[in-house]
């Protein structure tokens, strides 16, 4: 009898430590209306503030530049992308990556673009970018980041539980490098501006994309590839692209460094004879998925690549350019609720948990204008089921939107809210700092949309 007491006794007091330590590492979901949030008023209070000059800035006929810089170190490090790996050193290099620059300049304003062949544009970069950028004439404020998102790129680039789960020990060597590699490349497409053309279009290709979150019968996708190309005084032409489908053709069980299919797109484009520089950036990749039946592997990649490219190659020799005199941009704070990561529907671990997995970095909303075509870039995986009406609210202000993940921070997966509560990969495990963030970063690039059409 007194055994069966002790043992009912120790129970009871494991019991009530952990319900103790329940309420220390878990509270409820909190779905208070984001409107009614201090972290709205905040951005919003942030984009009223924007100085009206720096968001479109009429001067000379624009220089436009191109370069790139290798991202293959002489270090063997991890691959990032895939958790399954489990921090994996890669096996050698199948394809080359790059750091991918543009500059436009019209002698009032200079601004950057720089797509990396890497999963995102590491938190960790953007921390070392300002000091060096600063002897080359630029500034962070003054630069548009994003990445391909390639699943088999370089890693050893992010500090804390999360990052390393994908993109394996974190080495501040990598960092350094990675951000050599982009000031290099800016240096180059500076030095390598002259007049150039300009010109933007879009192509169907809701044959090569799919909605991998709910499937293309209950959600919809983002169909559409786009592209600007430009061409100048000395007959070479630059295309910069982007599209919504993920850089996930090679699987986790690949261990070699790849730009994945945006690479070997790009070296297609520059094979055609008509293009002597390409780049590619991700576009809303939230839960699109490349559509490429019955093939895996590099199979899958050559052929996805191919295809994208024969089709970009029939419209691209036929498009109108024109000369422009207009660029600016936007950087701003991109503020958001406490973390929500998520152990069931309602339950969440509490922030500090949170910050301790994850780290704490702030978040920011960017733009770059390059006459009526508008890049907004966002810090996450942006869902491509939110494009097409804010694609619509630009056409309406005359202005061809371009939207882009991964501008140097990252808040995980923003998808359309009616999904908030699906039991998936993007919704529960990834969706961290919701509800109602689909809405939330709508409005926000509608109002970025509305500021930077005053002009147009």
């Amino acid at each position: 009898m007194k055994i069966v007491k002790w043992t009912l006794k120790i129970l009871g007091i494991f019991v009530i430590l952990l319900g103790i330590l329940s309420l220390f590492l878990f509270t409820t979901v909190d779905r208070t209306p984001y409107k009614e949030m201090e972290y709205y008023s905040k951005t919003m209070n942030g984009l009223a503030s924007v100085d009206a000059t720096s968001l479109s800035s009429i001067g000379d006929t624009l220089k436009v530049g191109w370069a790139q810089e290798s991202l293959i170190s002489n270090k063997i490090g991890p691959l990032a992308g895939y958790g399954a790996r489990q921090g994996a050193l890669h096996e050698g290099v199948h394809d080359s990556i790059w750091s991918k620059s543009f500059v436009f300049d019209n002698s009032k304003r200079k601004y950057a673009y720089v797509s990396l062949d890497m999963l995102i544009v590491p938190m960790e970069v953007t921390k070392l970018l300002p000091q060096a950028l600063d002897s080359l004439g630029f500034d962070i404020e003054n630069v548009f980041l994003t990445a391909t998102h390639s699943h088999c790129s370089i890693g050893g680039w992010g500090i804390g539980i999360a990052a390393e789960l994908f993109s394996g020990t974190y080495d501040p060597e990598m960092v350094l490098f990675i951000t050599k590699s982009i000031a290099k490349s800016i240096y180059k497409a500076d030095q390598n501006k002259e007049i150039s053309k300009i010109g933007y279009s879009k192509i169907q290709m809701a044959n090569y994309v799919n909605n991998r979150l709910v499937g293309d019968q209950e959600g919809t996708i983002d169909p559409w590839f786009r592209f600007i190309k430009f061409t100048n005084k000395s007959n070479e032409t630059a295309l910069l692209t982007a599209f919504a489908a993920h850089a996930t053709c090679l699987h986790h069980s690949f261990r070699q460094i790849s730009g994945d299919y945006p690479g070997q797109l790009c070296r297609y484009l520059e094979m055609s004879g008509n293009v002597d520089f390409a780049a590619f950036s991700a576009g809303a990749v939230g839960s699109m998925a490349p559509l490429m039946p019955n093939l895996t592997g590099w199979p899958k990649v050559d052929t996805y690549s191919k295809k994208l490219s024969e089709e970009v190659s029939v419209v691209e020799n036929f498009m109108p350019l024109h000369y422009d005199s207009i660029v600016g941009g936007l950087n701003i704070n991109m503020y958001l609720r406490e973390a929500q990561f998520r152990v069931s529907q309602n339950i969440r671990v509490r922030p500090w948990v949170f910050k301790k997995l994850f780290g704490d970095e702030p978040s920011k909303i960017t733009s770059l204008k390059l006459g009526n075509i508008l890049f907004v870039g966002t810090p996450c995986d942006f869902s491509g089921e939110l494009v097409e009406n804010l694609s619509k609210k630009a056409m309406d202000k005359g202005l061809h939107l371009i939207i882009t993940s991964f501008n140097g921070g990252y808040a995980g997966y923003i998808t359309k809210d009616k999904w908030y509560d699906r039991d998936s990969y993007e919704t529960m495990t990834m969706n961290w700092f919701g509800p109602y963030n689909g809405a939330y970063f709508t409005e926000v690039i509608e109002k970025l949309i509305e500021a930077h059409a005053v002009d147009s």
